[in-house]
């Protein structure tokens, strides 16, 4: 390579930005605080190997009883959400880093209820 010729550049992600990223996109899949995710990473093969721990934001018990389709406004079942969240988590820190995520675990570590408006 001749020094007058510029070499092609690498941008590096340093891991905490990585969880950072992985932490904001599982808060904004599952309705809750940043704060109250964790995720742990690992390099499998310059792949992601990825485990987050979350709570999901729910609908209260009353209101379903209440309100048989607010489940459904609020985007489904748990398993639906989950499953869904998942693969847009995937999808999303792929995008974001640059990154492949080879593996992406979901502990759901409890349940947020969504609180009710009240109506004037």
């Amino acid at each position: 390579m001749s020094a007058d010729r510029p070499t092609a550049g690498r941008t590096v992600v340093s891991a905490r930005a990585i969880e950072k990223i992985v932490r904001a996109v599982t808060a904004q899949q599952f309705g809750v605080d940043v704060k109250n995710v964790a995720a742990d990473l690992t390099d499998e093969a310059g792949r992601l190997d990825l485990a987050v721990r979350t709570p999901i934001r729910v609908v209260s018990i009353r209101r379903a009883q209440d309100d048989p389709g607010a489940i459904e406004r609020s985007g489904g079942s748990v398993l639906a959400r989950a499953g869904r969240s998942e693969q847009a988590i995937t999808e999303q820190v792929g995008a974001l880093t640059g990154s492949t995520v080879s593996r992406l675990a979901v502990r759901l570590t409890g349940a947020e209820i969504k609180q009710e408006r009240r109506v004037r």
